[in-house]
């Protein structure tokens, strides 16, 4: 088959924290081996970096409208000698440019823009299910009619499970366009210290670890977490990986609590010192409000980690309850204390558990979203034979 040439349109990209530019590098660096030309569009500030393929970063400095202006304009002239166009969850300024290139696009859609717009703008603070259903006033409503619009325009949709796809559709996106193709990792690009004791020397760190790595938004529910530390055992603490707009009144809710020794927060972390951070802990903790599919929990799988997380969007196609994880519900602080205790006080369980995420993290393989992902963009590019 004739290689592709894709341009990448995202708001995020490498160097930046999150399993989103994670997986926007892993696969804009196995598509380029693979002998396919791909560029990428992407905000962010100047960086140094031996890529296999051209970025063009467009700086966040600019104020919002300049910034999708530009980035419109940078897609233009790539866009016009590319087959395809894969974008990711930024889809407005593509969508319109292409509205008169008329370029095949594949979007990849991880969540509801206009519901995280929303809250972190405190129009709502419904949770995503209610969002989709209820009404709103007029700002929202553009928003969420924006969010149809580009959506709309995409010849196929990606989402990462089987929760999302049902969001997507709701949309009024015709199902027959939305193609599920799960997260995956690549064991290859992930270096894992080869214990945990090994691990927290690197860090510099010592002691039983909960540990959840997120960007630190309300519907993370890393406030439930800190509410749980006085529950677990003598010598156990919580580790909370990333940065975000929340990371002020967590760190003001741990002070006020008195948990200052028992709570780390890192900050920003590189992504491949996220890692270690998972192979230094004991515990992997996913209290959030909603989640397409999240990749660290799948990180957390293959660094053999016992899982606690809520039984919302994606987090059940990944966690068997009580096989390779622990499911409590969203908003059920009391059962999510009682499952960070009984792991934490049960080497036994954990154990268990561990062994089966290993297993488990095995079944989200990458070659395996490298081909169907591949798949799919030939067949918006070449029709449902995608063979040329």
């Amino acid at each position: 088959m004739s290689p592709l040439r894709i341009l990448i349109v995202t708001g995020t990209f490498h160097p930046e924290a999150g399993g989103p530019s994670r997986y926007l590098l892993n696969l804009a660096t196995d598509l380029s081996h693979a002998g396919h030309g791909v560029s990428v569009v992407t905000f962010g500030e100047p960086f140094e970096h031996a890529y296999p393929f051209a970025v063009k970063r467009i700086s966040r400095k600019w104020p919002v409208p300049v910034r999708l202006a530009l980035m419109a304009a940078s897609v233009i002239p790539r866009a016009a000698t590319a087959d395809l166009l894969f974008v990711n969850d930024y889809g407005l300024p593509p969508a319109i440019v292409n509205l008169s290139l008329r370029k095949p696009m594949v979007m990849k859609i991880v969540g509801d823009f206009a519901w995280e717009w929303s809250v972190r703008h405190g129009h709502v603070t419904e949770n995503i299910d209610e969002f989709q259903t209820h009404g709103h006033d007029a700002t929202v409503s553009l928003v969420k009619g924006l969010q149809r619009f580009y959506a709309g325009q995409a010849d196929r949709i990606i989402t990462p499970s089987g929760y999302l796809r049902g969001i997507v559709s709701g949309w009024g996106i015709d199902e027959s366009r939305v193609r599920v193709v799960t997260n995956a990792v690549d064991p290859a690009k992930y270096p894992f210290p080869e214990s945990r004791e090994a691990a927290q020397k690197q860090l510099g760190l010592e002691g039983r670890f909960v540990v959840t790595v997120a960007r630190l938004t309300p519907w993370k529910g890393v406030d439930a977490l800190i509410r749980c530390v006085p529950q677990l055992p003598a010598g156990w603490k919580l580790l909370v990986v990333g940065d975000g707009p929340g990371r002020a009144p967590l760190e003001a809710q741990s002070r006020a609590a008195g948990l200052t020794q028992r709570i780390i927060f890192t900050g920003e972390v590189a992504q491949d010192k996220v890692p270690a951070y998972l192979r230094a802990s004991d515990i992997f903790a996913l209290f959030t409000g909603y989640e397409g599919l999240s990749h660290v929990l799948l990180e957390a799988q293959m660094a053999g980690l016992p899982t606690v997380a809520t039984r919302k969007g994606g987090n059940p196609e990944v966690i068997r309850n009580g096989e390779n994880g622990i499911l409590v519900e969203y908003g059920d602080e009391t059962r999510l204390g009682e499952a960070l205790v009984q792991l934490a006080s049960d080497g036994v369980l954990r154990a268990k558990l561990a062994e089966n995420a290993r297993r488990a993290s095995a079944t989200f393989d990458w070659s395996r979203l490298l081909e169907t992902t591949t798949a799919v963009f030939r067949e918006a590019a070449f029709g449902a034979e995608g063979s040329r």
